[in-house]
């Protein structure tokens, strides 16, 4: 059974709190990233790859996290309009 939609004034709280969780988890990506960069540089440490890749697809999931809290506060459904002049 599905469950029914979340009322506009609750789609749009959710919406800045995904926002919000993204904006927060892009900057502490970046500072520790700018950190990452930094040790390497100075030659205090080798650059772990692994490392750098992870923090790279979680700075994309929080990029994503903003992407569909900004959706959800517009209250735009899943569905697009092929002719539309818009950008993706």
């Amino acid at each position: 059974m599905a469950t029914p939609p979340l009322p506009p004034a609750t789609n749009r709280l959710v919406g800045l709190l995904l926002l919000l969780s993204g904006f927060l988890l892009g900057l502490g990506l970046l500072l520790k990233i700018g950190v990452l960069l930094y040790r390497w540089n100075t030659g205090a440490a080798e650059l772990p790859v692994g490392l750098l890749a992870i923090n790279l697809l979680g700075l994309l999931a929080g990029g994503l996290l903003m992407r569909w809290g900004l959706r959800m506060r517009r209250g735009n459904n899943a569905h697009r309009n092929p002719n539309a002049d818009e950008i993706l």
